[in-house]
Formats: C-alpha cells, sequence, structure tokens
C-alpha cells in the first residue's frame, strides 16, 4: 500500500460518510478495515464537510489540494523548482482539475486566453482580485454533488417487438437476457427525481431484476419451467402469459480465478467512491482458495495485485488502497487484452476464471466502436473465460458497449449507482453472477392459433433472433448463472387466429393440438461447450385466475411501458401503477428505499 502523502481529495457529508462506513461494516469488515476504506479512495483522501447538504448522489469530485504559493510568487519567481502557479495558491495544473469540463475533457489542456500579455516590469503582476483557495474554505458549493448539464451516454435502442397473428408468425424466438443494468438504472434515476432516458429502458431487464417465486429443478435438471397465467390490465382484451426458468444452484465450493479490471481514466474520477465500495463487496465474498489479480488501466495498463490468495480482508483492503486514480484516456480493448491474458496464463481448469470489469466504457482509444468491441470479445468467448460488466455513471456511460462486450463474451452486465446496487447485485447475486450454469441461452414460444389470435413478447427488443440464429450453435446469447430466474412475458388475444398477410405461394392451416397451448424449445451448451436441447408443453387453460407472481410482474412490466412510453403501453399510465401497487402493497411490506414497490410508489407520485 502506497504511504505517500495524498494531493487529492473527495468531500462528503457525514450523513453519507456515515452510511459509506455502515455499508464496510454491513459486507463484513472490521471497524479498522472501515475506517481505512472510508479515509482514502483511490489515492486521494475523504473529507467531512458538515456544510454539505446530504443527497442521494453518490457522485463525489475529486479535487486536488491547493498548495501554498513558493516563495516568490508569479509565474516565474520563487525557489528552485517550485511549478509555475497562480496567485492566491493554486498552481496551473489545480486550476485545471477544478474547471467544471465533463470527465472525458478534465485531463486535457487549460484553456489560456489568446491575448497577448504585457511586457512592462510588472508583467506578471495580477491586479485583478483573485480568491485565495484553501483546503478550508472551499465551501459545499465549489465541489457539485449534482449532475452536470452535459449528456454524452451512449445506448443501442432496438425497435419494440410487434404484434404478430399466430398463424402469419408462429414462433417468436429470443436469447435469454438475465442483466439488471437498466433496472439500476431507472431506479438510480427515480430515487433522485431526475428525467428518465426512455432509450435506456429494456423492459426485460426490469422484470428479470426480480426474484419471483419459482421452485427449483428436481432430478439433476439444469432448469426447472415455470408458467402462469392472468388478465392484462393496460388491456381488458387480453390476457399474459409468464414465462419462467429457473436455474438450478452450482455447488458453493466452486474456486474463483479472477481478474479485476478498473477503469481509472479522467471520465471514472467522479464514480470512484462508489468502484471502491464494489470492489470491497465482490472482494468480501471470495473465500479462501480463490485468488484475483486487480488490473487498472487509463493511458496504460498496470498490474497492481498479482495472483493474490483471498479469504483475508486485511489484505482485501490492502489490494483496494493500492489503486491509484490516474486520469486520462481509456485504453479499453487494451486492458481486456491485458487482462485476459493474464487470466489465460494463469488459467485454472477446476475454478472459474472470469474477467471483472468496472468502467463506464468510455473507450476513447484502441478499439472504440461497438462493432469492434463485439468482435474483439466475441474471440474471447472461445478460451473458456467468462465476462462480467459492472457500469457507472450516468451522463458519459456507454451503455451499448458494455452491453455488446457482455453479450458477446459469454457475460453478465449490470449498472450501479448506490450502495443498494451493490448489495443487491455484487453482493447478494454475486454467486449466480459468477458461476454459469448454461451459455448461449436461446428460447423459443410457438403459441397455438386455435387459443390465441394475437399476441406480443414484451420487451427483449434487441434480443430477437431468427430460426437460422436459434439452429445455429456459434450465435452468440446470454447465459443463466446458478440459480437464476429468467422470465418472458407474453401478451395475447384469445380465440381462433386468422391469417393476416397471404402469401402468392404459400399458406398456413392450423394443426390440431387441442390439449396444448403453447410449445417451448430451449436451445443452450453446458459450461464444457456441449450443445444441448429442451422442449415443454404448455397445457391448455381455461380460466383467468391470477398465479402467485402475476401480480408483481404485472406491475413491473406496467411500469416498463409507461417508463419507455412504449407503443403498446394501452390504457398503462401512472394512475394504474397506483391501483396495481395499491392491490400488493398489503401483502409486501418492504422498507427498502429502492426495493421495486418503493421506486414505482416513488415514480407514481411524482409529477
Amino acid at each position: 500500500m502506497k504511504n505517500k502523502k495524498s494531493r487529492y481529495y473527495y468531500k462528503m457529508c457525514k450523513k453519507q460518510f456515515e452510511e459509506m462506513k455502515e455499508f464496510y461494516l454491513g459486507i463484513g469488515y472490521s471497524e479498522k478495515q472501515a475506517d481505512k476504506l472510508c479515509s482514502s479512495c483511490f489515492g486521494a483522501d475523504i473529507v467531512v464537510d458538515d456544510d454539505i447538504v446530504y443527497s442521494k448522489n453518490w457522485v463525489f469530485r475529486r479535487t486536488m489540494k491547493p498548495r501554498p504559493i513558493p516563495e516568490g510568487g508569479g509565474f516565474f519567481g520563487g525557489k528552485k523548482g517550485a511549478r509555475n502557479s497562480y496567485p492566491g495558491g493554486m498552481v496551473l495544473e489545480e486550476a485545471r482539475m477544478m474547471s467544471p469540463l465533463p470527465p472525458s475533457m478534465a485531463g486535457g489542456p487549460p484553456v489560456m486566453s489568446a491575448a497577448p500579455m504585457p511586457m512592462a516590469a510588472d508583467a506578471f503582476q495580477v491586479t485583478a482580485a483573485v480568491p485565495s483557495f484553501t483546503l478550508e474554505n472551499l465551501s459545499a458549493a465549489s465541489i457539485p454533488t449534482d449532475e452536470p448539464e452535459w449528456n454524452t451516454a451512449e445506448t443501442h435502442n432496438a425497435p419494440e417487438v410487434e404484434e404478430e397473428s399466430t398463424l402469419d408468425r408462429p414462433q417468436i424466438i429470443f436469447s435469454a437476457n438475465v442483466n439488471t443494468a437498466s433496472w439500476s438504472y431507472l431506479r438510480g434515476k427515480i430515487a433522485r427525481n431526475k428525467v428518465i432516458d426512455k432509450d435506456f429502458v429494456r423492459i426485460e431487464e426490469i422484470i428479470n431484476s426480480y426474484k419471483y417465486k419459482m421452485k427449483p429443478p428436481k432430478d439433476g435438471s439444469l432448469f426447472s419451467v415455470y408458467t402462469e397465467h392472468g388478465k392484462c390490465p393496460w388491456n381488458k382484451d387480453n390476457e399474459l402469459l409468464m414465462i419462467g426458468l429457473k436455474g438450478k444452484k452450482a455447488e458453493q465450493d466452486v474456486h474463483q480465478n479472477l481478474a479485476f479490471l478498473v477503469d481509472v481514466s479522467g471520465s471514472m474520477e467522479d464514480n470512484w467512491v462508489i468502484v471502491q465500495m464494489s470492489l470491497a463487496a465482490v472482494m468480501s465474498k471470495l473465500k479462501k482458495g480463490d485468488h484475483m489479480s486487480v488490473i487498472s488501466y487509463s493511458d496504460t495498463t498496470t498490474t497492481v495485485v498479482e495472483k493474490m490468495n483471498c479469504g483475508d480482508l486485511g489484505s482485501c483492503v490492502k489490494a483496494i488502497l493500492s489503486i491509484d486514480g490516474i486520469g486520462g484516456c481509456t485504453r479499453g480493448s487494451e486492458g481486456l487484452e491485458q487482462a485476459y491474458k493474464y487470466i489465460s496464463d494463469n488459467y485454472d481448469k477446476d475454478a472459474n476464471n472470469r474477467v471483472f470489469v468496472f468502467t463506464d466504457g468510455d473507450f476513447n482509444f484502441g478499439i472504440t466502436s461497438e462493432g469492434g468491441l463485439s468482435d474483439f470479445i466475441y474471440k474471447k468467448r472461445k478460451t473458456g473465460i467468462y465476462l462480467s460488466i459492472v457500469g457507472f455513471g450516468y451522463d458519459n456511460f456507454k451503455d451499448n458497449k458494455m452491453e455488446a462486450l457482455a453479450k458477446n463474451g459469454n457475460g453478465n452486465y449490470t449498472f450501479v449507482s448506490n450502495p443498494a446496487d451493490i448489495t443487491d447485485y455484487l453482493w447478494d447475486k454475486l454467486i449466480s453472477n459468477l458461476v454459469t450454469i448454461a451459455k448461449d441461452v436461446k428460447i423459443s414460444v410457438e403459441i397455438n392459433p386455435l387459443y390465441a389470435k394475437k399476441y406480443r413478447l414484451i420487451g427483449y427488443d434487441a434480443r430477437l433472433l431468427t430460426r437460422q440464429e436459434f439452429n445455429d450453435t456459434e450465435k452468440a446469447a446470454d447465459g443463466i448463472g446458478s440459480g437464476h430466474n429468467v422470465v418472458a412475458l407474453i401478451e395475447f388475444t384469445r380465440g381462433k387466429s386468422q391469417q393476416r398477410y397471404t402469401s402468392r405461394y404459400t399458406g398456413t392451416e392450423i394443426v390440431e393440438h387441442n390439449d396444448e397451448f403453447a410449445f417451448m424449445e430451449i436451445h443452450y451448451k453446458t459450461p464444457e461447450g456441449k450443445d444441448k436441447v429442451m422442449t415443454y408443453s404448455i397445457p391448455v387453460f381455461e380460466n383467468t385466475e391470477e398465479g402467485k407472481n402475476m401480480p408483481v410482474i404485472s406491475l413491473l412490466a406496467a411500469f416498463g411501458l409507461v417508463v419507455k412510453n412504449s407503443d403498446y403501453k394501452g390504457t398503462a399510465d401512472k394512475e394504474l401503477l397506483r391501483e396495481l401497487l395499491a392491490n400488493i402493497e398489503e401483502k409486501k411490506k418492504d422498507s427498502s428505499p429502492y426495493s421495486h414497490i418503493n421506486i414505482i410508489k416513488s415514480f407514481a407520485a411524482q409529477s
């Protein structure tokens, strides 16, 4: 661990500092270890300031500590070795650090006036009053804690899945999606009453973020299949069919061989506190026999910790505090290349070999395009090394690149903006995200046109597959982790289907299968790479009595349709959300402000 005196600091209010310490204690660190983690972050000191107003925002601006002006003052005066400085005690670099530039520009050169400087005897004396900045008199207002006005976030917004006739298109085929990034993004925005960008709304990630009541598989099966049906709240003429897969739980003694790849570039500076908390959460769950390394990247890639034995939280604290925040550009593909090489060189055939990336996805050097990164990571998926992406930031995060990396790299992707996200997705569900039980999971649902006129898959807009892709064993798709739930919701209209679109040469006839409402086919690979097929027949159901999961999944789907402003939202609005909430609130008490029910309740109450 580095002992040099820090040149930087973060400021936060006492309440937020106490929440941070409570978080570290809650995930198993001792009082002494928590104090160390609360005193420093990525080479910067953490300072408590009672003048700062409490905020739910966990963005903290790193600031350079002001230095006294060298004896002699001025730009060129002072003692030997003194750097150029402004009067008032701020060196040139410090002035740049205080400028309100976007993170992607913060590492750039300071903007200087083009006007020529006078060359009189007092040429380097500044007559205008310049405030003297010290650590003590920096006000809370000088370190903004709210979101900046600029926005350079990127996502891939696919068109919505359309409603289909069961005769025109009898099959709906899609790849599994176990990511939760969209839900985490939404709940962070809603908790802070911020504007939601509907392009970042993926309804399947909202409904898959909830833990439903589904029975685990029996008799050594990899999955259990669960179905449920009920009325459609936003379209009274339609009904809903819930389809769920429940993965088996993996053995608890699976060893981990992990490379933590940490983005320490300039665009990540505001998020380093929450990144450090995320690293601490994952490391605290690792046990004796597990191994980890820590690699950081910005302008260059640096191995911070090499193949450390886990199970000792004191060593984890030292590893975390050895990471320096560097700033500068983001050579993400170079960092990924080195992390994969490191795991390859230290591959353990008896362990889960995985690269864990902590980034905002703002790759601006090397391979930078979404397509280029997809091709790059697709080649890595055949190495037997898995990938986990943890995304940070709001107004500069590249959602499209992180999702593409996870989708094509045998991976998963979540988004973190506060301690609740870390607890939910990096601590409570860590084993589900670490241990993959099935790769490239693709699902086909064929609905019997005897019983449904038309139907629509809700969500999975960017996950639709053709029949050729479904049967192509090399087509990349998401995996399913230990104990994972994967659910899909289909809205349908009862009745005998009619073919709406005819062809000159072909027609479709209804085949009699009176006992079957729909037929499922699931294609996947085992972790060892063997291709498998699983089928399941969904029997005809006559009534629309609600199952135990239908109230919650209906609420989550309606919420997704509203925040996305979907063309298929029907009568779904905030009033409907309040009605659905009232139906289930009595049964589901949850004090957490970040729970599904309380977040949707907060959204429905906003004007």
